[in-house]
C-alpha cells in the first residue's frame, strides 16, 4: 500500500519546462538552487514525519545516522569532516542524538588513542534509520519526479554554459 506523496513543493516539482526557462545562467543556477533546497526540506519533512522526531531528523542528524549505520561506530572528527561542522557544533549535534537514545558515546574504546571517543548507533537509531529508508523507498516516485527535475535543471544550466 502506497502512502500519502511527500511534500515536496508543488509548483517546484510540477512547474519547470526547460521553455520556461530564460536563457540566462543565473536565473538557472537560482532555479536550481532552489529546487535541491527544496528538495532537502521535502527529504527532512518526511523523514520528521515518518520516524515521529521532528526535531532530529534535520539534514545534518540524518547523515551523522546514515554515515554511523553505513560505516559503524567512528570519531565525531571524523563524522564532523564528512559532514562539514566543527567540533563544538559537532558536539551539539551528537549531545541531541544522545538525549534522543539514537547514539551512544565510548570513552577509552579505541586501541590506540585511550582519550579517544567513539560513536556508534544505538538499537533505536538503527531503527530509525530503517524506518526512514523504507520511507523513502515507498516514494520512490515523489523522489523520482524531483531528481528529473533537477537533472533537467543542471543540464539546462550545462547548455547555457556552454
Amino acid at each position: 500500500m502506497r502512502r500519502a506523496p511527500w511534500n515536496f513543493p508543488t509548483l517546484l516539482v510540477s512547474s519547470f519546462v526547460e521553455s520556461d526557462v530564460v536563457r540566462d545562467p543565473m536565473k538557472s543556477a537560482e532555479q536550481l538552487l532552489l529546487q535541491l533546497a527544496s528538495f532537502g526540506q521535502g527529504v527532512s519533512d518526511a523523514m520528521s514525519t515518518a520516524t515521529g522526531k521532528p526535531d532530529l531528523m534535520g539534514n545534518t542528524p540524518l547523515r551523522v545516522l546514515c554515515l554511523l549505520d553505513l560505516d559503524g561506530p567512528t570519531r565525531p572528527s571524523t563524522i564532523s569532516e564528512v559532514v562539514g561542522l566543527t567540533s563544538g557544533g559537532m558536539t551539539k549535534v551528537l549531545d541531541r542524538l544522545e538525549a534522543a537514545g539514537l547514539i551512544e558515546r565510548s570513552y577509552g574504546v579505541i586501541a590506540t588513542d585511550h582519550r579517544g571517543v567513539s560513536v556508534a548507533l544505538t538499537g533505536e537509531g538503527r531503527r530509525t534509520i530503517r524506518v526512514a529508508a523504507e520511507a523513502l523507498i515507498d516514494h520512490l516516485p515523489d523522489v523520482s519526479e524531483m531528481v528529473k527535475s533537477i537533472v533537467a535543471l543542471l543540464e539546462t544550466l550545462q547548455r547555457e554554459r556552454d
